[in-house]
């Protein structure tokens, strides 16, 4: 692959004579498709925060989706769950980016749409996804003010033409010591190791005897770390 940038530039909602469809919403361009969940009613005047959540290996998005539908109303916020084209995503599937490209479309749709907080949007993956959060947000800070990741397994960055002083996210992460498939000696520690070398500020977090599974307590405490920091909204 030969980018990981995203070509996108943030919209304000374009006038419409109709609403926005809410709560359940559906996007898709031929193969690809995402899930966009909203809190009921959309207050014009608000801006809203944007998390998107990456699946793992397997394309479990319909899970995941099923484990945020009370989020937009709990944190007044949207969350878009997209599904990779291959059972995996494109930095490791295949050469083309089908995933990257259509990410781009869906923001793209969903700032002409809805009230986007351009400075509270963040990554939010799982082992595979996980790395791609890693790999997408870091590569684009003008889009991601932070990545939180369950169990990333490797780090692929994109910055070399990013302008000097360009702000870094902050990173959660998250690993369980018994990991079978991401020994915690061998992909966890060194991971945290080489994000602080590179500048970036890591909040790491462990699960005691976690496996490859995510904690009950890793969603809702990744958002919570998310949602409590004093964010800035940028214009």
């Amino acid at each position: 692959m030969d980018s990981l940038r995203l070509d996108l530039a943030h919209k304000r909602p374009e006038p419409r004579e109709e609403t926005s469809p809410t709560g359940f919403v559906t996007i898709e361009r031929g193969d690809s498709r995402a899930v966009l969940l909203t809190p009921d009613e959309i207050d014009p005047d608000r801006l809203y925060p944007l998390v998107t959540v990456l699946h793992g290996a397997g394309r479990q998005d319909e899970l995941l989706v099923r484990a945020c539908r009370d989020e937009p109303a709990k944190r007044q916020a949207l969350f878009l769950v997209p599904r990779s084209l291959h059972p995996t995503w494109d930095l490791i599937a295949c050469d083309e980016r089908p995933d990257l490209d259509f990410l781009t479309y869906a923001y793209d749709l969903v700032y002409r749409r809805y009230p986007i907080d351009r400075g509270r949007q963040a990554l939010l993956g799982y082992s595979d996804g996980a790395s791609y959060a890693l790999a997408v947000g870091l590569s684009n800070p003008h889009v991601f003010r932070a990545v939180m990741g369950w169990a990333a397994g490797f780090l692929a960055l994109d910055t070399a033409d990013l302008e000097p002083g360009t702000p870094k996210p902050p990173v959660l992460l998250e690993y369980g010591t018994h990991d079978e498939l991401f020994p915690f000696e061998r992909v966890a520690l060194p991971m945290r190791a080489t994000l602080e070398q590179l500048g970036y500020t890591v909040e790491f977090r462990v699960d005691q005897g976690g496996r490859h599974w995510p904690s009950g307590s890793f969603q809702s405490e990744a958002l919570d770390w998310f949602f409590s920091e004093p964010w800035e909204v940028r214009s």
